[in-house]
């Protein structure tokens, strides 16, 4: 719930960002300590683990200890099998509580291969090269490969049977949560939905704002893991603009101060020492967020204070 004495529907939009994710579990747990909790749920990528155990009330609870466990997993076994361990892991939880009648509505974007040519190209052999060459796409702005194989297919855990929006179910969550985070550089393991290729959400959408606003939501806030402008998607296609006004919603955007490096936390490496500080970054980021936009998101919020010194708990 998010405040007694507000009429604002909420909704939380979190980007990926790998391991910089961190950060904005941080900023969840802080909601959830302060009892803010969302009517819509957007996540992609890294952010569907922190999204969704925000979205069940589980955020704080597991601080640091998934982000700490994955960068120590990832050089020995692969990101693949990392994301797939965490899957193994928090997926039962997840699978229990983001599909209860009294859970709010969870998004997870995937993007979606959408022919016969390109779906051989990302299973197969050559998808590791194909990953490199839309990394270095990236910083030339070239979409071209993107816009003519891939599509954004944002699942929903509300979207009705049989529906035109793809349904999130406890069946087929496993599959789309791995799909999402699949970077052909460096993921393995090719990933499918219902027979279909599927590919990191961040080519397309790697920040379900549009999406969330969408849902009919009044106040969007977008959780961002780098300093810089908050984009869709890699190839920054749209900004997310703190202030705006998106599908009728108040976009507020929160994100770090400085570069996550600066604390020894990249988007593929980090040390144990920079994942506790970025995560403390952005638990402290989150409740000055609370206090900073008290009356918008209710009063009976703005009176919960946060537990300093509980904080480290979670965290080893």
């Amino acid at each position: 719930m998010t405040g007694a004495n507000t009429t604002e529907r909420i909704g939380i939009a979190v980007a990926s960002g790998m391991l910089k994710g961190v950060y904005g579990h941080g900023v969840l747990s802080a909601f959830e300590e302060r009892g803010l909790r969302a009517q819509v749920y957007g996540t992609a990528s890294s952010s569907g683990l922190s999204g969704g155990l925000a979205a069940i009330g589980r955020a704080r609870r597991t601080g640091a200890e998934y982000w700490l466990g994955a960068a120590g997993a990832a050089a020995e076994k692969g990101m693949s099998s990392v994301v797939l361990d965490s899957i193994r892991e928090y997926g039962p939880a997840l699978r229990e509580g983001l599909f209860h009648p009294e859970a709010p509505e969870f998004l997870l974007a995937t993007s979606k291969v959408t022919n016969p040519a390109a779906a051989e190209a990302t299973q197969g052999p050559q998808a590791k090269a194909l990953g490199k060459q839309l990394l270095r796409n990236v910083f030339t702005g070239d979409r071209s490969w993107v816009e003519e194989n891939l599509s954004t297919v944002v699942f929903s855990s509300r979207a009705a049977a049989g529906g035109e929006e793809p349904r999130l179910t406890p069946d087929n969550y496993d599959a789309v949560s791995y799909a999402s985070t699949r970077m052909l550089h460096a993921w393995a393991v090719p990933a499918e939905v219902d027979g279909q290729a599927y590919v990191d959400a961040s080519y397309t959408c790697s920040c379900p704002a549009r999406e969330v606003a969408a849902k009919g939501v009044t106040v969007l806030i977008a959780i961002g893991c780098d300093p810089f402008p908050l984009f869709r998607d890699l190839y920054a296609s749209e900004e997310i603009v703190d202030g705006s006004v998106l599908g009728g919603a108040r976009v507020l955007v929160i994100k770090p101060d400085e570069d996550l490096k600066l604390l020894g936390v990249d988007y593929a490496a980090a040390t144990p020492e920079g994942l506790v500080k970025a995560y403390e970054r952005g638990l402290d980021a989150g409740h000055r967020f609370v206090d900073q936009h008290a009356e918008l998101l209710g009063s009976d919020i703005a009176r919960q204070p946060g537990v300093p010194g509980d904080r480290g708990k979670d965290m080893t």
